[in-house]
C-alpha cells in the first residue's frame, strides 16, 4: 500500500509542474439495489476521479489516477488508487511499470486466455473500470516486425472478488469459517506471462502462456464427524494456462475464436473441491448490420480433463455431500451482446450468458444517454436467474439494478 500511495504523490506531483499537463477525471453519483425482496440498497454513493497524465520528451510518459468514493449508506469515505504506471518508449520496444490494465483475447466477455486482471463480480455496470480490477505489474512489448512479444510479470496475486454466502450452519452442524488463504506476498508466488502477437494471411491471432495462481478460488466445506461440525475455508491453487486466439474480417462479418488449456492444481482430477485440467473454447461472429446496430454471439465449451464421475460421486457421498454439486464433464453455452444507437445521445447494450445444461442465464442490459457534453446517464441491471443449484441460479440473490449520472471534466 506504501508504494503504491507514493507512486500515486510522486506522478502527481511531477505532473503538476510540468508544462501542457493533462488534469482531468469525472464525478459520478450511482444507485445500486438489490432486484430481490426485500429491494434493499447495496450502493448508493458518489465518486470522484483524477488522473493526471504527462509526456515528458519522446521517450517516457506517466499516469495515475485516484478515486475517492463516498459510501451513502455508511457515511466513510475511500481513498483508492485504480491505475498509476510509467511508460518507456523506443524504436525498438516499450515498457509500462506500475498499476495497469492487460487484456488479452479476442473474443466478448468470455475470454480464456485473459487470465490477467481480475474481476469484480459484484460490481458488475456500464463501465468496465468498475468490474475489472487494475494490477500491480511490469509489462514489456518488444516488437520483432510486425509481430508483438509481451512479457507480463505481477510480483503479487489479486483473486476475482466473487460474492458468497457460506451459511452458519447446515443440516444443523455448526460451521467453522477459516479466514481466505490468499498466497503470500513474496517473490516465489509471483505470476508471469507471454504473448505473441501477429498477423497472417489476413488473420490476427495471438499465442500466450500464463503461470499463476487460479484467479477463482478453491471453497472446501468439510464434514468432520468426531467433532460433529463443517469447517469452510477457501485456497488458490497455482496453474499453467495455454492459449490461442485469433479473428479475421470479411466486410460486415468477423470471425473471431479463442481458447486455453488450463492445467490447474488438481493434475490428477482427485480433489474434489479443486477444479480439474480443463480446456475451455469460444467461438463466435460479428456482424455489423449498419453504423447504429451490430449483433454477436458465441458458443462456448469447457471440456474437464482426468474426470470419472463415479469417483466424484462416492468421494461425496463418503463425506455426507449432496450429489448437487457434482460439476459436468462437459459444459456448453452460448453467449451474444446486441448494440444498438438511436442517434447520437441515445443507445441500447445487452449482453447475455446461457448455459445450456441447466438453462441458467445472465443478462446486462445498459442504456446510455448523453445529456450534454461531458454529462452521460447509464440505466441497467445484473440479472441472473435458473434453477437453484446451477451456476448462475445460485447467485440470483446478487441480481441488482444500477442508475449511473457521470459528469467528467
Amino acid at each position: 500500500m506504501r508504494f503504491k500511495s507514493l507512486l500515486l504523490i510522486v506522478t502527481a506531483v511531477f505532473g503538476l509542474q510540468a508544462q501542457n499537463t493533462d488534469l482531468g477525471g469525472y464525478l459520478k453519483l450511482f444507485v445500486h439495489p438489490n432486484l430481490n425482496s426485500p429491494y434493499q440498497w447495496e450502493q448508493l454513493g458518489t465518486r470522484m476521479q483524477l488522473h493526471v497524465g504527462q509526456t515528458l520528451g519522446e521517450q517516457a510518459a506517466f499516469y495515475s489516477a485516484l478515486n475517492f468514493n463516498y459510501d451513502l449508506l455508511t457515511h466513510s469515505m475511500q481513498v483508492k488508487p485504480v491505475e498509476a504506471y510509467v511508460d518507456f518508449f523506443s524504436d525498438f520496444a516499450d515498457v509500462r511499470l506500475g498499476r495497469q490494465f492487460i487484456f488479452w483475447g479476442k473474443t466478448d466477455w468470455i475470454n480464456p486466455t485473459d487470465n490477467i486482471n481480475p474481476w469484480d463480480y459484484r460490481n458488475i455496470t456500464a463501465e468496465i473500470e468498475d468490474y475489472r480490477l487494475p494490477v500491480l505489474a511490469a509489462k514489456a512489448d518488444i516488437y520483432v516486425g510486425d509481430a508483438d512479444l509481451q512479457l507480463v510479470w505481477l510480483p503479487k496475486f489479486e483473486p476475482n472478488r466473487i460474492p458468497m454466502t457460506i451459511p452458519d450452519s447446515i443440516a444443523g452442524f455448526p460451521v467453522q469459517h477459516q479466514p481466505e488463504a490468499l498466497p503470500e506476498n513474496e517473490p516465489a508466488n509471483s505470476e508471469l506471462g507471454l504473448r505473441l502477437s501477429a498477423s497472417a494471411f489476413q488473420v490476427d491471432y495471438a499465442l500466450s502462456y500464463y503461470y499463476g495462481f487460479e484467479k477463482n478460488p478453491t471453497v472446501r466445506l468439510e464434514m468432520i464427524p468426531t467433532q460433529g461440525r463443517f469447517v469452510h475455508s477457501t485456497t488458490y491453487g497455482r496453474q499453467h494456462v495455454f492459449g490461442f486466439d485469433f479473428v479475421t474480417t470479411f466486410d460486415k462479418l468477423a470471425i473471431k475464436g479463442e481458447g486455453a488449456w488450463f492445467l490447474t492444481s488438481d493434475r490428477d482430477g482427485r480433489d474434489i473441491f479443486a477444479e480439474n485440467p480443463h480446456i475451455q473454447y469460444v467461438l463466435g461472429a460479428d456482424y455489423v448490420f449498419s453504423d447504429r446496430f451490430s449483433l454477436n454471439a458465441q458458443f462456448v465449451q469447457t471440456i474437464r480433463l482426468k474426470y470419472n464421475r463415479k469417483y466424484e460421486e462416492q468421494t461425496r457421498l463418503a463425506r455426507h455431500m449432496s450429489l448437487d454439486d457434482v460439476p459436468e464433464q462437459y459444459v456448453q453455452s452460448i453467449s451474444g451482446r446486441m448494440q444498438y444507437r438511436w442517434n447520437d445521445f441515445l443507445s441500447l447494450q445487452i449482453i447475455s450468458v446461457l448455459n445450456l445444461k441447466d438453462s441458467d442465464y445472465f443478462i446486462l442490459p445498459i442504456i446510455s444517454y448523453a445529456y450534454a457534453d461531458g454529462v452521460n446517464l447509464y440505466l441497467g441491471a445484473t440479472v441472473l436467474g435458473g434453477p437453484k443449484n446451477s451456476p448462475f441460479g445460485r447467485s440470483k440473490n446478487s441480481s441488482r439494478a444500477f442508475a449511473e449520472l457521470k459528469y467528467s471534466f
